[in-house]
């Protein structure tokens, strides 16, 4: 008994382009979100580091004297450097009525996807990080 005799197999048709076709309308949709997560995922390393680069100014301003602000510039700048991201500016304001320092770091963030992505988000992103720390002492 042959198996070309059953009528429930599906006979082959002229389905040769739909796969190309179906790949080709899925493929820019795959390409925006691949490079959107892999943007997101840069700009959240990042805000991570801004984060962390205060954390240290803040911690350093915190045990050492009001008038210390230039090593704690220094050290921001030190965590910055080492991740490779510049900064655009270094705020470090000292609250004596509540015994706490604030440092702020901010740093333009440049998309790099910028022929996959949408015009809506091309371009640069300011992000920062911030922390607070109370006065040791």
């Amino acid at each position: 008994m042959s198996y070309r005799n059953f009528k429930f197999l599906p006979k082959r048709s002229n389905n040769r382009g739909n796969a190309l076709i179906e790949f080709a309308l899925v493929l820019p949709i795959l390409l925006l979100v691949l490079f959107g997560i892999t943007e997101l995922g840069r700009m959240i390393m990042t805000t991570n580091v801004l984060n962390t680069a205060s954390r240290e100014g803040a911690r350093l301003a915190a045990v050492s004297a009001m008038s210390d602000s230039l090593s704690v510039r220094a050290r921001v700048t030190e965590v910055l450097s080492a991740a490779k991201i510049e900064p655009s500016s270094i705020a470090i304001e000292y609250d004596a009525g509540a015994h706490s320092v604030t440092v702020r770091v901010t740093a333009d963030f440049a998309i790099l996807s910028r022929s996959v992505l949408p015009a809506s988000l091309r371009g640069t992103v300011e992000l920062s990080g911030r922390t607070v720390f109370r006065f040791e002492g």
